[in-house]
């Protein structure tokens, strides 16, 4: 299925592309003319660019030649002047050419994506940073969109977080989307909004923070045809390291011992499994060894593109396929994961005045795997080989049980074997065999498949009066999931010894072989969206004066399975941006918001946002005192507000029966009695969520252009926040009140500082450096009334990312004991449980002579505060070196998961070695003793679990090498390169930060990838 739509896509691709290409002007002729600056002077080193793909230069005399087609338009472009698009016909014989200085970050070249339109980078008053895709790509061939951001855009943690106030929210072409769907081979820009005024225009869902993705377009001056490809391999980081069967079994019976229990296992048992003697009873499987995982994953993808066009027509293509292996063996089943997907952008010129786009996207996700998945009826994944592998114990049985080890041949009669020679191994508690599920369950099918249609017009009103246009433009997203199983089962063996002293098996459960798929419903899904972006732009000059307004309404909705109310949204927006002699600019932007979440008359809310900036660099007082090519104080204030919360209903009461109360002790079927009437909710009169913001900053271009610098301070305060507020309901009511409550600040600086050079004709450097410093606090929180003594408990007034537990002191060791095993005096009195030599011993913080709750006090922050990270590209002639360098700081973590919190028969890692015990009575050790039994005492978070995650790493590096200047010849121009990735990690603890336990827990990986970019 898979190839037949490949390639009838692949036909249809190919088809497209021959139709738009015949579509251009054939006829053509040589073009000879002059290019001078304002004062007739000849410009050299010009570039001359005409739609047929051809290009000349400018020589000493400022003269050039060209060919072009016979209706052609020439762009002519050269470094601090203004780029002049000219259309020229073949009654043209000498052009002469006049060349304007350009006014920096004010021409059509330097204007940038905002929300539902563009404006110059001169007059944006925002913090706003922009990404050139097309350059990025040309020094980093990663196609993920979080690498157009992590790491290159000061202010961003994660590549998400935005100035720390959460996981900011993708917009592509217009509407909010997952960016699951789309590769940076399709981007044209990525834009990312940080402050109120930039992104207010996207309502509720701007909350905190905008990426803005808009996609490639066709160029009519540009006609490309390109394919690139790669092929690249990855190894795990770090693999959870879990003991063996002997060790297990000694660390077990230890835990037993120190617990006053017997051992479980006999010195014969753990001999055994060491020396591997009698794997049938004493079996040892390393879940995460070869027999189940590959040492490593290959994957490969293949990206074709096609665009151009001509005065009618634009169009740009854009299909790929990538294959990704998948970490697990291939015993019956490969696990593997394809992907197809094709985006068709088109714009007509249907008139002068009226133009419209259409475009379409289709992808493709099939993944396929051997069952090793449990399913609950909602079809919800609750266990899968990661979590299988984390906790199955080593010896809980033998995988694979060779039959030639049977002696009761008759117990296995009519087994379906493995291999002609194996029967698969298991218990009654362990009816399930990891291996027999990858080469006995069947196999798993998942399927997405996501179309998008994108289709607007867009009419100039200069009928009405000059820069007036109106746009309106439709979308629609469709994702289907499918999910085939085989519905396969099969029978496992257990060994015994039977009466006559030999070995036998019993069959457990049954060999149900299937051919037959059936599709999943419970684990079916979809999604529908729609979305609608309705715009009058107006854009004009008069004089000293600039305008540049644009009006909204925004209109989305999302259709989900099993919902009760469809999420919607529905905006109305305004943006007005006023520049006076390009030096002083003003901008008001706000959104009128309507929500169905509140009670009538608090359905709608406006959201106000103002910002100002100030071009020194055009004043002449600045000129004359600092060399600056371009410099701007900017500055924005506003006030955003959401209902982004989860409950449609709160501001109505409802109710539900629960058991039944019975009057005078009555009983049976006689029983007076009534029904419970329970409160799912009481109405609460709750409002918008709100933020205010403010921004200030500047950006600047310095020494000739070849240094760019901005920085920000950032204030942020999101307050009135729907909260249950638990701690200030009197339990007496029954029911919990629902409030606008919590409030949380953000304050930081960011900046960014970018270097360009070129040093002749053989070498040029571009760096740069990014960082951010942010601090997040509580301002006021629903948190109960602690005692005197416990006032270090209160959040309010601290860090939103405090992390609160208790401050211990190593471990308890035999010296504060005493013979009959009671603490010595003077040690304050544990409350979590009775304690013994290897304990975590706490600290009493507030010298009341006991460890309870009231002595946790903040001992760490869960959140980096400083992020900081640098970029270089360095090229000599036709080679190419780039790296990229991250690194943060401020964060720390808890080891409390099963992997160190271990306890009775739960699978033990290797960190239980280090436990203090009999061979390991250090009070300082890195581990407590182990118990056979959940210690309440020890698995509580303190410092004594807390581990620091600052680190830095090398994300990518890349060595290319280009082959251009190749015109006349099949290719214009090859790159071909090599490529690392995560290959440097510095972290004292990146044994612990790149662990991956959990479901889905597949390994951190590092690896290499070699590709080539043609263009034809």
């Amino acid at each position: 299925m898979i190839k037949k739509l490949y390639n009838k896509l692949i036909l249809f691709f190919a088809f497209f592309v021959m139709v738009s290409l015949n579509a251009q002007d054939k006829d053509g002729y040589v073009l000879k003319g002059k290019i001078t600056d304002q004062f007739n002077a000849p410009l050299v080193g010009a570039i001359i660019k005409a739609g047929n793909n051809s290009q000349a230069y400018s020589n000493l005399n400022g003269e050039f030649e060209i060919s072009v087609n016979k209706a052609a338009k020439l762009t002519v472009a050269l470094d601090s002047y203004k780029t002049q698009d000219i259309v020229v016909s073949n009654t043209i014989q000498n052009l002469e050419i006049t060349l304007q200085k350009e006014n920096v970050y004010f021409e059509e070249q330097d204007k940038i994506n905002i929300p539902f339109g563009k404006l110059e980078k001169g007059r944006i008053v925002g913090s706003v940073s922009a990404v050139d895709v097309k350059e990025e790509l040309a020094k980093d061939q990663r196609l993920g969109i979080g690498s157009a951001t992590y790491g290159k855009v000061g202010g961003v943690f994660g590549g998400t977080n935005i100035l720390g106030y959460g996981n900011a929210v993708y917009v592509v072409d217009g509407i909010v989307r997952s960016p699951d769907y789309i590769n940076l081979t399709e981007v044209e820009e990525v834009t990312v909004l940080k402050d109120a005024v930039s992104r207010v225009l996207y309502g509720a869902e701007a909350d905190q923070g905008v990426i803005l993705i808009t996609t490639r377009r066709g160029d009519a001056k540009n006609r490309i045809f390109s394919v690139r490809a790669d092929y690249g391999i990855q190894s795990a980081r770090e693999l959870p390291k879990y003991l063996n069967s002997a060790d297990y079994m000694g660390v077990y019976n230890q835990a037993n011992i120190n617990d006053g229990k017997l051992p479980k296992y006999s010195e014969s048992d753990i001999e055994a499994a060491a020396n591997g003697t009698d794997p049938l009873f004493h079996p040892n499987t390393d879940y995460y060894g070869n027999t189940f995982l590959n040492d490593n994953v290959s994957f490969y993808d293949v990206n074709m593109e096609a665009s151009g066009g001509n005065e009618k027509t634009l169009y740009f293509l854009n299909m790929g396929y990538a294959n990704n292996e998948g970490w697990l063996k291939d015993l019956g089943t490969k696990e593997v994961s394809n992907r197809l997907n094709i985006r068709a952008n088109t714009n007509y010129t249907i008139t002068p005045s009226l133009t419209m786009n259409l475009d379409v996207v289709a992808l493709f996700d099939f993944y396929n795997t051997p069952d090793v998945y449990d399913v609950d009826n909602n079809g919800v994944v609750t266990s899968d080989f990661w979590t299988q592998a984390q906790t199955n114990l080593p010896n809980s049985y033998p995988l694979l049980i060779p039959i030639s080890s049977i002696e009761d041949e008759l117990s296995y009669d009519g087994a379906n074997l493995v291999d002609g020679k194996y029967l698969l191994g298991g218990t009654s508690e362990f009816p399930r065999n990891t291996y027999g599920d990858m080469i006995r369950r069947g196999e798993k099918k998942i399927s997405n498949s996501y179309f998008q249609v994108n289709t607007g017009l867009k009419w100039d009103l200069n009928f009405i009066t000059e820069g007036l246009s109106i746009s309106e433009n439709v979308t629609f997203d469709f994702l289907n999931t499918s999910v085939e199983n085989q519905n396969k089962s099969y029978a496992v063996y257990q060994p015994f010894i039977n009466d006559l002293n030999q070995v036998a098996v019993m069959q457990i459960g049954l060999d149900v072989p299937s051919n037959q798929n059936s599709v999943s419903s419970t684990e079916a899904g979809f999604s529908r969206r729609f979305g609608s972006i309705t715009t009058v732009d107006y854009e004009k000059d008069f004089g000293d004066n600039s305008i540049n307004a644009t009006g909204l309404i925004y209109l989305t909705e999302l259709s989900l399975p099993n919902t009760l109310q469809d999420p919607k949204r529905l905006n109305y927006g305004i943006r007005a941006n006023y520049m006076y002699k390009e030096k002083y600019v003003a901008e008001f932007s706000g959104a009128l918001l309507g929500s169905r979440k509140l009670n009538k008359g608090d359905r709608y809310a406006f959201a106000p946002t103002v910002g100002l900036g100030w071009l020194l660099s055009n004043e002449d007082f600045f000129k004359n005192t600092i060399k600056a090519d371009y410099f701007k104080l900017r500055g924005s204030i506003g006030w955003l507000k959401n209902d982004n919360w989860n409950d449609y209903y709160l501001n109505q009461t409802s109710f539900s029966t629960g058991g039944w109360f019975n009057y005078s002790n009555t009983t049976g079927n006689n029983a007076v009695r009534n029904a419970e009437l329970n409160y799912n909710n009481v109405a609460s009169n709750v409002g918008w969520q709100k933020r205010f913001e403010y921004n200030i900053g500047f950006e600047g271009l310095f020494l000739k252009k070849s240094i760019y610098a901005e920085a920000s301070l950032f204030h942020s305060k999101a307050y009135d926040l729907i909260t249950e507020m638990n701690n200030s309901t009197p339990d007496l009511l029954g029911y919990t009140i629902t409030d606008n409550n919590n409030s949380f600040i953000d304050t930081g600086f960011e900046y960014s500082v970018k270097y360009n050079k070129s040093f002749g004709d053989d070498w040029k450097i571009s760096a740069g450096y990014y960082s951010i410093v942010g601090i997040g606090k509580v301002d006021k929180m629903d948190e109960p009334i602690y005692a005197d003594n416990a006032q270090q408990r209160i959040r309010t007034g601290n860090s939103n990312a405090a992390m609160f537990g208790l401050t211990a002191d190593g471990l308890y060791g035999v010296a504060d004991f005493n013979t009959d095993g009671s603490l010595v005096a003077g040690l304050p009195t544990p409350t979590f449980g009775a304690v013994q030599p290897g304990d975590i011993k706490y600290v009493d913080y507030n010298n009341d002579g006991v460890i309870n709750d009231d002595d946790q006090s903040i001992i760490g922050n869960s959140q980096a505060t400083t992020q900081y990270s640098f970029d270089v590209n360095l090229s000599y002639k036709n080679l190419e070196f780039y790296m990229l360098g991250l690194g943060q700081s401020g964060q720390d973590r808890y080891r409390n998961n099963a992997y160190f919190w271990t306890y009775g028969e739960m699978k033990y890692s290797e960190t239980a070695l280090d436990a203090y015990g009999p061979n390991n009575l250090d009070v300082n050790a890195s581990m407590p003793r182990l118990s056979s039994s959940k210690n309440n005492n020890n698995y509580r978070n303190s410092t004594f679990w807390i581990y620091k995650n600052n680190y830095f790493t090398i994300p990518t590096m890349q060595l290319s090498y280009n082959f251009d200047g190749m015109n006349g010849k099949v290719f214009k121009s090859i790159k071909i390169f090599v490529k690392g990735n995560d290959l440097i990690v510095v972290n004292k603890n990146k044994d612990i930060s790149d662990l991956r336990l959990g479901l889905g827990s597949r390994p951190v990986s590092r690896g290499g990838t070699i590709g080539v970019v043609t263009s034809f």
